[in-house]
């Protein structure tokens, strides 16, 4: 049960900084979790990074404002993905012409049953399919 100084702190605190230290808590957690599964330790990332442990240290408890280069290079080093954009790549839509007739292209979408009106549309289930395509 929080306490009613907790409540007012809380109520006043703009919702930018909560979503900050929840996606912030999340991050470190996950990275944490990573590191022991592979058995890393924060100097030996250090090591791979080439950077300072303290400044590792700095990055895991909360004293460092994560860019996305150092998520990249976290990322890259350790194999996993720390941060995704939900949605962007699930379904892309777009218009495509090819000679006088213009298609509706789906990407990683798969083809509902077929309807009549559906003429000029065309579906890939990957990004890569599409690019085979050209």
């Amino acid at each position: 049960m929080r306490s009613k100084v907790a409540e007012r702190i809380l109520a006043k605190t703009p919702e930018d900084i909560k979503i900050f230290a929840r996606l912030y808590g999340d991050l470190v957690v996950k990275i944490h979790s990573i590191l022991k599964e592979k058995g890393y330790s924060q100097k030996l990332l250090a090591e791979k990074l080439d950077k300072k442990p303290s400044e590792i240290h700095k990055w895991l408890s909360g004293e460092h404002n994560f860019t996305l280069r150092s998520i990249a290079k976290l990322q890259a080093e350790l194999g996993e993905t720390l941060l995704e954009v939900p949605g962007l790549q699930k379904q892309r839509n777009f218009q495509h012409t090819y000679g006088k007739t213009t298609f509706k292209v789906y990407v990683n979408k798969t083809k509902p049953q077929l309807k009549p009106d559906w003429k000029n549309e065309v579906f890939f289930e990957t990004q890569n399919d599409l690019a085979d395509v050209g």
